[in-house]
């Protein structure tokens, strides 16, 4: 009786494990359930650099003072033996021994023009040899329209060789730390000309150099001084200052 009772429940048990097998389980149940879908304000935004380029920064405007401008007296001046545009000038500008710079020139004015002629000169830049000639430093001028016109700057009559040409507020805060007898503000102290050079300043400050509608030699817009009157040219108005 015992051996019957253990057959049949053996018998039971394979029947149990045949039904179960052949009853298929869901796929989907044996799926991991599905997160819960992310509220699209919550969602991370692409990085902005891949929806658009981004601006580089505008680079600020060097100060007028980063250059060397001052006053400048032609002592000498003669025509270039092997260049028909250039004139080779000596230029008093305050410092003992006059400069010697050469000018491209020749096509508007006459040599007698230059002699004893107050001009600005841009004094920190490196020595360069112009058809051969050894030029240290340079003249600035206003040019017309398709420079069919060019023009000196020229200073206030009475303004010294070696008197150094500022904006108005450069030299309204020179002027207050004299009156204060405190040192010239550093901000005010030009480049070197190697730093002109490297930084290309005299392209930069070039840039923002023009006469108004006045004449008046102008730096983005702010008059150039010196010895309290402003620098003009002689009819250009509105032209570039090179």
């Amino acid at each position: 009786r015992e051996g019957a009772m253990a057959m049949l429940l053996g018998t039971r048990l394979i029947a149990s494990c045949l039904a179960l097998h052949a009853t298929p389980i869901a796929r989907s149940a044996l799926r991991a359930p599905a997160p819960h879908a992310m509220p699209s304000a919550l969602r991370r935004a692409p990085p902005a650099r891949m929806c658009a380029a981004e601006a580089a920064p505008a680079e600020d405007a060097p100060p007028f003072s980063s250059l060397d401008v001052r006053v400048g007296t032609i002592v000498e001046a003669w025509e270039h033996p092997d260049s028909d545009k250039l004139f080779c000038e000596k230029i008093d500008v305050g410092e003992g021994e006059p400069r010697e710079i050469a000018s491209g020139l020749r096509a508007y004015y006459k040599l007698d023009d230059l002699q004893g002629r107050k001009v600005l000169v841009v004094c920190n830049l490196k020595p360069a040899k112009l058809a051969g000639f050894p030029s240290a430093g340079m003249v600035l001028c206003a040019s017309g329209p398709d420079k069919g016109t060019v023009e000196f700057i020229d200073p206030p009559a009475d303004a010294e060789p070696g008197a150094r040409v500022l904006t108005e507020s450069e030299a309204k805060a020179l002027a207050e730390a004299l009156a204060a007898d405190a040192p010239e503000p550093e901000s005010l102290a030009p480049a070197t000309a190697n730093q002109v050079k490297k930084k290309k300043l005299l392209e930069k400050v070039g840039a923002g150099l023009r006469t108004d509608d006045g004449c008046v030699a102008t730096y983005n817009g702010e008059a150039l001084v010196v010895a309290g009157g402003a620098c003009k040219a002689a009819t250009i108005a509105g032209g570039p200052i090179s």
